[in-house]
């Protein structure tokens, strides 16, 4: 005869296996101080990352995904310089990509760019100046900061003007634990700088058991400007504290069709480079000569062209979405066209980066009237290298003023030279 156990026993028997098997894994970090002490002992490490940037004021976003090999130095006991890394960087935007390669050892940079030419500089990672020494911008934010600067944890928390929340995502069967660090800007009322719209915030994951970031979310916007971006970069780690990482770096090759750059040629006595921007204005159309003539199209998308506007004396400004000094200059700007408008003056703004609708809907979102000449390109005739770059034009078309940029002065310059040539 068969015996059954009766189910009253066997089950808190199963209940309790289940509760050992179905436990939550235990925790790797008691605080934030337990992340980066994780993090002090990652001295090599090899990830990819994925970094977007969205302008929404431009209507604008690109992509760039970055295969990075990093060692801190000490790990190999070199001690004069502090990171050595290679890294292949591929830029999208549109549609179309375009490759990097940059290496950094023994103190020295070499770097493949996108017109192919291998070039090499001395760099000194010890410098103080808080750079990470990858040659672009974006590429560079990748290299998370925290593995090669001490400083970086106290400086989170150390800004009486930044609101720091941290949060422990206690493990799970399906997700490693995490700790989020959060920082918001704080604005100061007192500042000359306040706007009540102007934001900023950054956001930080890091993942044990290594305390390596996963994710990073930067988002600001300037409420003067209308203007601001968010970015995000999500890294996936391949391979921590590997001897194999040292030699990939050690030993790195650059690829067979770079190319080397082409012999400098010899300085000519008196020549230029003394001065960027002498040399830029001395390209433009000269003083008291005639506007070269400028056609494109209207927010609506009708025609217009310079020609038409002869007989008024105009301010043409070539500028875009994304140029601080341009975008700062423009409040005034359409303060200028709604006062001496109606005693012949027109200011014209031109643009070859935005679309219409990009453009007409940053100047509604600031409640700004300042009328526009869309352009595909710039004409030969106008070789404008810097923005914003101005010229006010005589009711004659003659140009009267001319110049690059826009500062706290400009303003009252331009209302008096307006007034003074109505």
């Amino acid at each position: 005869m068969q015996y059954l156990t009766p189910l009253k026993y066997i089950t808190p028997f199963f209940a309790a296996l289940l509760l050992v098997s179905c436990g939550q894994p235990e925790a790797v970090f008691t605080d934030e101080l337990s992340v980066r002490d994780a993090l002090e002992k990652v001295e090599n490490a090899q990830f990819s990352a994925h970094l977007i940037n969205q302008t929404e004021a431009s209507d604008s976003k690109f992509n760039r995904d970055v295969s990075l090999e990093w060692i801190s130095t000490h790990a190999v006991g070199d001690s004069s310089y502090g990171a050595a890394w290679n890294v292949t960087d591929v830029y999208s935007q549109d549609g179309d990509s375009l490759r990097l390669w940059s290496h950094l050892w023994a103190n020295s940079i070499s770097r493949i760019g996108g017109d192919s030419v291998l070039t090499s500089n001395d760099y000194d990672p010890q410098n103080g100046s808080g750079e990470n020494g990858i040659p672009n911008y974006y590429a560079a934010k990748t290299l998370p900061a925290m593995l090669g600067d001490t400083a970086w944890w106290a400086n989170q928390v150390g800004d009486s003007l930044v609101r720091v929340v941290w949060e422990h995502v206690m493990p799970t069967r399906s997700q490693a634990e995490q700790f989020i660090l959060t920082t918001t800007d704080i604005q100061d009322p007192e500042s000359e700088d306040y706007h009540p719209e102007t934001t900023g915030s950054q956001r930080w994951v890091f993942e044990a058991p290594h305390g390596l970031p996963v994710q990073h979310e930067n988002a600001w916007y300037r409420g003067d400007m209308a203007y601001g971006t968010v970015m995000t970069i999500d890294w996936e780690w391949t391979t921590i504290n590997d001897a194999g990482v040292e030699l990939a770096v050690a030993n790195w090759i650059a690829p067979k069709w770079g190319k080397e750059p082409e012999p400098e040629a010899a300085e000519v006595a008196g020549g230029g480079g003394e001065n960027w921007f002498d040399e830029a204005m001395a390209t433009l159309p000269a003083l008291d000569s005639e506007a070269p003539a400028l056609t494109g199209l209207d927010l609506a998308g009708e025609p217009i062209s310079l020609e038409e506007l002869r007989g008024q004396l105009v301010y043409l400004d070539f500028w875009y979405i994304g140029c601080g000094p341009c975008m700062r200059a423009l409040p005034h700007l359409a303060g200028m066209q709604e006062e001496f408008g109606p005693e012949g003056f027109t200011v014209l703004g031109v643009n070859q980066h935005q679309s219409a609708k990009t453009v007409q809907r940053y100047l509604d979102r600031r409640e700004l009237v300042v009328p526009q000449m869309l352009l595909d390109s710039l004409p030969e005739t106008y070789p404008v290298v810097a923005y914003p770059t101005w010229f006010l034009l005589g009711r004659d078309g003659q140009i009267i003023e001319r110049d690059m940029g826009y500062s706290e002065d400009t303003g009252a310059y331009l209302d008096s030279l307006v007034q003074a040539n109505l």
